[in-house]
């Protein structure tokens, strides 16, 4: 499947180039390279994602950059953490993996292609943030639970998304209110459910809509404040099969995954 994505009529200014593939991108991998390359593996790193360089000895076609895709390379494996986000328990694996993408010189061996492919493989799918209710405590607790447990997590990984949820999956952080924002600022997408009405729940929703992509959801009966009601939103029901609610929710997921930022970047 090809998209095309276009910048300004008529340009072609590289930068510009650079700043949207790092928009729409997963994974980036190098070869050789100058100013560009290393421009482009920032861009990429500052989304907190993969950015894979090999080492071989090809230069830059203008002689700049301070070593490019061969630099790069030498200080993955001595940073393996900042280059590459790899899946759920894998991160140990990093360094070996990236090591051996090493050509050593300027000859390549046949089984180079199988060790790249194996390491993007291994890469962490794109996240998807939780935003919800998660004191125990409060009436609809248990319906929310439920929702995200037999619906949301569902369709999320059959989207292709990693889940990262507060309270549930595991954090670096030692205050969760840094490890939301944190999460939320640079998650693919943001599942923002806002059952319960809960003041933190909007400000994260608000948080979110700035840049990335939002999925709104609510029980029924749940009175959407002020502007919140202009942006679209899935309602689920209580004693419905999950089954039918995971159709529901992939299909609207489907109609609303890809709408722009309210304030988008260009």
């Amino acid at each position: 499947m090809v998209r095309v994505e276009s910048i300004l009529p008529g340009a072609r200014a590289a930068a510009l180039i650079r700043e949207r593939q790092a928009e729409f991108g997963d994974v980036l991998l190098t070869l050789g390279g100058g100013t560009g390359v290393e421009h482009l593996a920032e861009l990429y790193q500052k989304r907190r994602k993969s950015v894979i360089p090999l080492d071989l000895p090809l230069g830059a076609s203008r002689g700049d950059g301070t070593g490019g895709s061969e630099r790069m390379a030498r200080e993955s494996r001595a940073e393996p953490s900042r280059f590459v986000r790899m899946r759920k328990g894998l991160q140990d694996r990093c360094n070996t993996l990236l090591a051996g993408l090493s050509t050593k010189s300027a000859e390549l061996d046949i089984g180079l292609g199988d060790r790249i492919l194996n390491l993007l493989t291994l890469q962490a799918p794109p996240s998807a943030f939780y935003v919800r209710l998660l004191n125990k405590d409060h009436e609809r607790f248990a319906a929310v639970e439920k929702f995200f447990r037999g619906v949301v997590d569902t369709v999320v990984a059959q989207a292709g998304f990693d889940r990262t949820e507060m309270g549930t999956d595991a954090t670096e952080h030692s205050f969760m209110n840094v490890a939301i924002f944190e999460g939320v600022h640079f998650a693919s997408a943001v599942v923002v459910d806002v059952t319960g009405l809960r003041p933190n729940c909007f400000i994260e929703l608000g948080y979110a809509l700035r840049a990335n992509r939002v999925i709104v959801t609510a029980e029924v009966g749940t009175s959407l404040p002020f502007d919140q009601n202009a942006i679209p939103c899935y309602f689920w029901r209580e004693d419905e099969l999950d089954d039918e609610r995971q159709d529901a929710l992939s299909e609207f997921w489907r109609k609303n995954i890809d709408r722009p930022a309210l304030v988008p970047d260009r």
